[in-house]
């Protein structure tokens, strides 16, 4: 069952840079739907994608954490999750939103700054 047959009616357009933001391959195969389009679900998705991107840290930003201060080195957007690099810790670790907020709040400073 398509998205596109059973429940989506109306067809926004679908861009590339939608795929970027949901880091995705840039592989046409790979975006593209049986119909040889770019895949519908992208604009269903893209939304949250927005709205979750709004919410966390960007890549190379430090935050504080429960376990001290970091360097966020990855992200999981759906699922609100950060993988933090903190000095002096052995492993990168993984926070969520929600953590990280009880935390104190992310604190959006720049590493590049």
């Amino acid at each position: 069952m398509l998205c596109c047959s059973t429940f989506l009616g109306d067809f926004d357009p679908v861009s590339i840079k939608m795929a970027k933001d949901q880091n995705l391959s840039l592989n046409p195969t790979k975006i593209s739907g049986l119909c040889g389009r770019l895949m519908c679900c992208l604009k269903y998705e893209n939304d949250e994608y927005e709205s979750a991107k709004e919410q966390l840290p960007d890549l190379g930003e430090m935050i504080v954490t429960p376990d001290g201060t970091g360097k966020v080195v990855g992200l999981n957007i759906l699922g609100r999750v950060m993988q933090v690099d903190i000095p002096g810790q052995e492993r990168v670790l993984e926070y969520t939103l929600e953590e990280i907020q009880e935390a104190g709040a992310v604190s959006l400073q720049s590493s590049t700054d």
